[in-house]
């Protein structure tokens, strides 16, 4: 068996343990090695506020020196001995101020190098993270849709006068190039263009286009604004404004210089059927709009049969269960399992910095998920059902406790600690990242029980390891 799989066993139960005997308790045993360790580092941004500790050496209670490394007895030695969960005793080869707080009892939470394996996080704050995860050889899927036709246009050919302040224009008096189906106009009295959302699905954007003619019955220069504006649920987007300067005893037709913009909303099909109408206001309550025409005058995709990409997030949904301990991965990711993350082009905040992804997107036992740069939001996986294996071809994965239903699951990091690669034991204390010298601090990492022969034959071994220059004293 792997010695990554028999590591996640023991230490997150993927299979039972029952104990002796078929299930009697087990004593607690005592350890017969301890870890000689030269200076230790910060474990962010993939594990928050925690230290690990350079393993150099492990040594046996009768002194043999061994280094720990993948498929060796002192790598399975260093696992039994040093289990997570367990507490230890970090003491310090001599005096120093150096992060004093790392000497004393602690706890281990992991053993090996730090990994990260997928992730959408781009810094410490809730909204940092991106919306689009690519993977180097991996597919972009999409689905064909049928888009409808939302172009059209409505004219109002009655005169309305301008106030002051901005105000809707109402009383459209005719439909010159009705939408069939995906969209509508309305004359009166709300005189909108609207869409309904379920018939946006794959619509990227529309372009309005407005034109009408002003005429200015006084004799000085004065200027009008028109504006375009979203509708939402009771909320108002301004959108575009345009302002037209209208010359003494001139008539301006915006024809040549119509207000034209385009709403690109790629999630124009997840708001909740929008509306857009359009408002003007002038210098003073004697200027007149003649007619105006309100146009779509251009969509994309254009109508028809079209294949668009699936919408990357959510990354992650849940069950409706209060108690929720499953998390259902989307369909992109699904099917881009096993595939490595492509980092070109993905930036983080200046000072966030992950280890490079070496390993490709693909999940064990007892490898840990993180929503937002938060420790209490960090869960180990307990089980895993891949795409190959589940009805939908979702990739789903158990939890080692219940999400709080209010926690952002598209802000994420994977990681896992790799034991086939021993260089840390990682310890639940906080490194203080002011003090960045790190290279002065050595010492042994004891365990809490230690054997009786360990403790007899402790100072004498580390003697002879400093004369041998395995242990070496710290500089300050």
């Amino acid at each position: 068996m792997p010695t990554q799989e028999i590591y996640n066993q023991q230490l997150y139960g993927s299979t039972p343990v029952n104990g002796a005997l078929g299930g009697l308790a087990v004593a607690e045993k005592n350890q017969e090695y301890f870890i000689v360790f030269k200076q230790a580092g910060g474990t962010g941004p993939e594990i928050i506020g925690e230290t690990a500790y350079f393993i150099s050496y492990l040594v046996k209670a009768d002194g043999t020196v061994n280094k720990p490394s993948e498929d060796y007895d002192s790598l399975y030695n260093l696992i039994q001995n040093f289990e997570v969960g367990k507490d230890v005793i970090v003491r310090q080869d001599t005096a120093t101020a150096l992060n004093t707080q790392l000497a004393g009892k602690h706890t281990i939470t992991a053993i090996g190098r730090q990994q990260p394996i997928l992730y959408s996080q781009t810094g410490s704050f809730v909204g940092s993270y991106t919306s689009s995860i690519f993977f180097k050889e991996g597919n972009l899927p999409t689905n064909d849709t049928s888009i409808g036709e939302f172009r059209g246009t409505m004219q109002k050919s009655v005169s309305t006068s301008i106030g002051t302040s901005f105000s809707q224009v109402n009383g459209f008096t005719s439909i010159l190039n009705p939408p069939p189906v995906s969209a509508s106009f309305t004359l009166s009295p709300s005189s909108t263009y609207s869409i309904t959302s379920l018939d946006a699905i794959g619509l990227q954007s529309i372009t309005f286009n407005i034109t009408t003619k002003l005429t200015n019955p006084t004799p000085f220069p004065q200027n009008v604004s028109i504006r375009l504006r979203r509708v939402q649920d009771g909320n108002y987007t301004y959108l575009a404004t345009k302002t037209y300067t209208i010359l003494p005893a001139s008539d301006l037709i915006t024809g040549g210089d119509p207000l034209t913009y385009t709403d690109l909303n790629t999630d124009l099909a997840f708001i909740d059927d929008p509306s857009w109408t359009i408002q003007i206001s002038g210098t003073n309550s004697l200027l007149t709009a003649e007619w105006f025409n309100f146009s779509v005058l251009s969509q994309n995709p254009q109508p028809g049969t079209t294949s668009i990409p699936i919408s990357q997030i959510p990354f992650w949904q849940t069950g409706s269960d209060s108690y929720i301990t499953w998390l259902t991965a989307s369909e992109y990711l699904s099917i881009n399992y096993n595939k490595t993350q492509n980092l070109d082009g993905f930036s983080l905040d200046t000072g966030f910095n992950f280890s490079p992804i070496i390993e490709p997107f693909t999940l064990n036992i007892g490898d840990r998920i993180r929503f937002g740069y938060n420790k209490t939001n960090d869960y180990y996986i307990y089980d895993i059902i891949q795409p190959d294996e589940d009805s939908e071809g979702l990739l789903k994965l158990k939890l080692n406790s219940p999400l709080p239903s209010d926690i952002e699951l598209n802000n994420f990091l994977i990681h896992r600690t790799d034991i086939n690669d021993p260089a840390y034991i990682i310890l639940d204390v906080d490194k203080d990242e002011t003090v960045g010298d790190t290279q002065n601090f050595n010492g042994v990492i004891l365990p809490e029980y230690p054997t009786q022969e360990l403790k007899d034959n402790l100072d004498g071994i580390i003697l002879d390891l400093k004369e041998k220059g395995i242990i070496t004293d710290n500089e300050n």
